[in-house]
């Protein structure tokens, strides 16, 4: 196995997404703390290519953070960010979108409590990201279990008839031979390791 000569700093809880516009992979935030806390605000891309990363210095970013995920938006071309936990632990809930040389924050008028560990996935059937989940209080405490949209403009609130255990830190993507989000596993409040599965369709 080979080195990258340069790489980001090592890391718990940092997020990263394929960015299929510009070919490379995007990380950001992070932390080298145990209980999340002074989390970075740094942004990388990995060139697959070259097999190099290259730190990137955008005018604008995001407070430094832990358990922050990420999700390529197709409908709107952009990477989006939600939440994450920042330094003394403390919960967010601000919105931000990468454009590729550039964070930006959104001010939806509505938008999900804070929280840390959601999961997030793309649906291009309802051409809209889809969150569920997350932590209000630190690691696997006051989890949560309700469902979102964000169509680039705000977040939208939805109420599945079933729903999941609340839990943070699920795997979550889309399924598109089934046409439907795949969740699995998370922690529960307990701390307890969850290893159910889950399937989220909405009628159009």
């Amino acid at each position: 196995m080979s080195f990258p000569p340069v790489s980001p700093s090592a890391l718990l809880w940092s997020s990263m997404v394929y960015d299929p516009v510009d070919k490379r992979v995007v990380l950001f935030g992070g932390t080298n703390t145990p209980d999340a806390d002074d989390g970075f605000s740094d942004t990388w891309a990995w060139d697959g290519v070259s097999k190099t990363w290259t730190e990137l210095h955008p005018i604008s970013h995001p407070s430094g953070r832990a358990a922050n995920p990420l999700v390529y938006d197709a409908a709107n071309g952009a990477i989006v960010l939600f939440g994450g936990v920042t330094t003394n632990v403390t919960p967010l809930n601000d919105t931000w979108t990468w454009s590729g040389t550039d964070w930006t924050q959104q001010f939806p008028t509505s938008v999900p409590s804070p929280r840390n560990g959601p999961a997030l996935a793309y649906d291009p059937s309802l051409s809209a990201v889809v969150l569920f989940g997350g932590a209000v209080g630190t690691c696997c405490a006051d989890s949560l279990n309700d469902t979102w949209t964000w169509n680039g403009v705000n977040w939208t609130e939805i109420y599945p008839a079933t729903l999941p255990l609340a839990r943070n830190s699920a795997a979550m993507d889309y399924d598109a031979l089934r046409k439907v989000v795949l969740m699995f596993g998370g922690a529960a409040d307990s701390g307890r390791e969850l290893d159910d599965t889950w399937f989220l369709t909405v009628a159009q």
